[in-house]
C-alpha cells in the first residue's frame, strides 16, 4: 500500500477495530459470573476476553488518533477508488483469507473432525497462496509436501496444546 493512503488505511481499520472490540467487551459482560456456584469472581469466563476487549479497543483508539492527526479522516470514496481497492492483490488474498477461514470456522468445525478440518485448512491455505497455476504441477512437488508436511505438524501441535495443556476435548 502506498505511504500516503496508510492515514486512510489506518482510520478505517480502527473504526473497526473498535467496534469489534467493543463487541467482545459487551458480550464478556453477559457472560455468566459464576457467582450462584460460589466461585472466585477472577475465574468468571468473561474476564480475559472482557480485558483483551479493553486493550484492543485502547491500541485501536491511539491508531485512530494517530490517523487523524495525519488527516486519515478524509476519505475520498467513488467508484475508482473502490475499484482499485478491489483489484489490489493485498485485498484479494485478505478476502480469499477470510473466505477460507470462515468456511473452516463455519463448514468444517463441528461437521468433521477438528484434526481433519485443520489439515485441509492448513494445507489448503498454503495451497492457495504458493501454488502457482501457470506452472505444471511436476515442477511444483516442493510445494505441495511443504503444505502437507506443514499441515500435519500444525494439526498435531495444535491438537496436542488443546487436549493436553489445555485439557479440551476436542470433536
Amino acid at each position: 500500500m502506498k505511504e500516503q493512503l496508510m492515514p486512510k488505511a489506518d482510520f478505517i481499520t480502527s473504526i473497526l477495530l473498535m467496534i469489534f472490540s467493543l463487541s467482545i467487551v459487551i458480550i464478556s459482560i453477559r457472560m455468566p459470573r459464576m457467582q450462584e456456584l460460589g466461585a472466585n469472581p477472577y475465574s468468571a469466563p468473561g474476564i480475559v476476553p472482557g480485558f483483551l476487549g479493553v486493550i484492543i479497543f485502547m491500541l485501536s483508539l491511539a491508531l485512530c488518533m494517530k490517523s487523524v492527526l495525519k488527516n486519515g479522516y478524509t476519505i475520498d470514496l467513488h467508484k475508482k477508488t473502490i475499484r482499485v481497492f478491489f483489484q489490489d492483490q493485498a485485498t484479494i488474498r485478505v478476502l480469499l483469507t477470510l473466505f477460507i477461514s470462515i468456511i473452516y470456522g463455519v463448514g468444517f468445525l463441528g461437521n468433521i473432525s477438528y484434526i481433519l478440518a485443520t489439515f485441509v485448512y492448513v494445507a489448503g491455505f498454503i495451497m492457495l497462496f504458493e501454488y502457482r497455476c501457470e506452472q505444471p504441477i511436476h515442477t511444483q512437488k516442493k510445494t505441495v509436501m511443504f503444505a502437507m508436511i506443514q499441515a500435519i505438524l500444525v494439526t498435531a501441535s495444535v491438537a496436542a496444546v488443546f487436549r493436553y495443556l489445555f485439557l479440551v476435548n476436542l470433536p
